[in-house]
């Protein structure tokens, strides 16, 4: 035969060719007791390759006998670039101009552009050049491929779409959009036909099963697995996070807002423990609560300051600590500073928001103010608290410098604290002291033998000496206990 045979027309007619794509999601085992990973549903692949039947004309009649045919794919009418790999059919039968061949370019060749199949033809065993017949064959959809219009693959960007055309970023294979307005839902569901299945979303890298979230469809319960079950969602609410090894929530608050932040409840703000619930406690730890310590604030550079503020009353069975204190406000004309001793003059009023009056204060002397009452810790501010002043919080806080009448102060009752001496005082570890003849020093009791006993002065006790006074220092450490 010679080439004029193959430069006849050829007509084409399609079979069905579908771009169909599916994400397989396969059932998971039942996981809120184990630690095994999906067990994946074996389905028939889809498949990409699809039917070509033409009709092969020779110089106006239809051709008869074996052909060799070369198929070859790309992207434009003319010209273009190769899409997807050379196809060589040998033989193929010709009977009155039909043939049919099965062609199969690979995966991903049928993205979101246009088609051309060029075709080369000789006869069978000819060895001569492929023919290359003219025009390129357009490939167009079948009519199930036009159920999907929304559908959109790039071979080249790896990436499947529905309902746009491009990734959100570079990393993005699979993306939904809906076009939609404004508060209304647009996504994704992954459904089980059965009402009590386990409906899930799986995570794999390396052709390993990770991680995944499923859905309890028996009870309603929602769950992140990894490595076993992280947190649950009940179907009657609220949220439960474990078992861990470590922390069970570390919050990293980076934004400068709180980080866990609490409204009005209808019972405990929070609860440590199981046992019968009592209400209306921001912090409820019954009996026997926990093994350790229920709660313990330790507050990073406090310097001092409160770990624990509250304007009400505490109460507890035991307390430990190194010295307690109270607030007091400061009266007469004498500025107060810390490790003074003072003495009380009356009474004024509370805090604001708190209902305990507070005690009225002054320094100290062995003539007329003896109502020794504590030792000048830090004058304190009743102000904004800190960070928090857009909502309106205050607290109480120390700050430097001697406290001014009506300022405030904090006042050492009970426990060590350093306390300013008299420097013509001679004290030894052990001596109790009172109140000197100097406002604000403390000196020791002083005793008399009288009939080889010795009489100590009844003066009121501030505390016990725990050293002798140091050159240099105005203050020694003094174990406070008022009697």
């Amino acid at each position: 035969m010679k080439s004029k045979w193959f430069l006849a027309a050829i007509s084409v007619v399609m079979g069905l060719l579908t771009a169909v794509f599916f994400i397989v999601f396969a059932q998971p085992k039942e996981v809120a007791h184990s630690q095994d990973a999906p067990t994946a549903v074996n389905l028939a692949p889809v498949g990409s390759g699809f039917t070509y039947q033409g009709h092969l004309s020779d110089g106006g009649a239809a051709a008869n006998g074996a052909y060799e045919f070369q198929f070859q794919l790309f992207d434009e009418a003319v010209g273009g670039v190769q899409v997807g790999s050379t196809i060589v059919v040998d033989p193929v039968v010709v009977t009155t101009g039909l043939f049919n061949v099965e062609l199969d370019f690979g995966t991903g060749v049928f993205g979101g552009g246009g088609r051309w199949l060029e075709i080369g033809v000789r006869p069978d065993g000819s060895g001569d050049p492929y023919t290359i017949l003219s025009p390129r064959q357009k490939l167009t959809p079948a009519p199930y491929a036009l159920a999907m219009p929304n559908v959109y693959t790039d071979e080249g960007d790896n990436f499947v779409g529905i309902g746009r055309d491009f990734p959100i970023s570079g990393n993005e294979v699979f993306g939904v959009r809906y076009m939609g307005n404004a508060n209304e839902y647009g996504g994704m569901y992954v459904e089980t036909a059965h009402a009590q299945g386990w409906p899930f979303y799986g995570y794999a890298t390396n052709g390993s099963f990770r991680a995944w979230t499923y859905y309890n469809g028996a009870s309603g319960d929602w769950y992140l697995y990894n490595a076993g079950i992280r947190l649950a969602v009940p179907n009657e609410g609220g949220l439960r996070i474990g078992p861990s090894a470590d922390y069970s929530l570390v919050i990293s608050n980076t934004t400068g807002s709180d980080g866990v932040r609490i409204y009005d409840t209808g019972d405990d703000g929070i609860q440590i423990g199981s046992d019968p619930d009592y209400p209306n406690y921001g912090v409820y730890v019954p009996s026997p609560g926990v093994s350790g310590y229920g709660l313990w604030p330790n507050t990073a550079n406090a310097s001092g300051e409160w770990a624990l503020f509250t304007v009400d009353n505490i109460e507890a069975g035991n307390v430990l600590a190194n010295a307690y204190s109270l607030v007091a406000k400061v009266d007469g004309s004498d500025s107060l500073a810390p490790g003074m001793v003072v003495a009380v003059t009356g009474i004024t009023d509370p805090i604001p928001g708190s209902t305990d009056n507070l005690p009225l204060v002054r320094l100290a002397n062995d003539t007329e103010f003896t109502g020794v009452i504590g030792v000048v810790s830090s004058r304190m501010v009743w102000e904004a608290a800190p960070g928090k002043e857009a909502e309106g919080e205050m607290s109480m806080h120390s700050v430097e410098g001697p406290a001014q009448p009506g300022d405030y102060v904090s006042l050492v009752v009970l426990g060590v604290t350093e306390v300013i001496v008299d420097p013509q005082a001679a004290i030894q570890p052990g001596d109790r002291l009172t109140a000197s003849a100097t406002p604000g020093l403390a000196r020791p009791l002083q005793t008399r033998t009288v009939e080889g006993m010795t009489v100590t002065e009844g003066a009121p006790v501030i505390g016990i000496a725990l050293a002798a006074p140091v050159a240099g220092r105005e203050t020694i450490p003094v174990f406070v206990t008022l009697r």
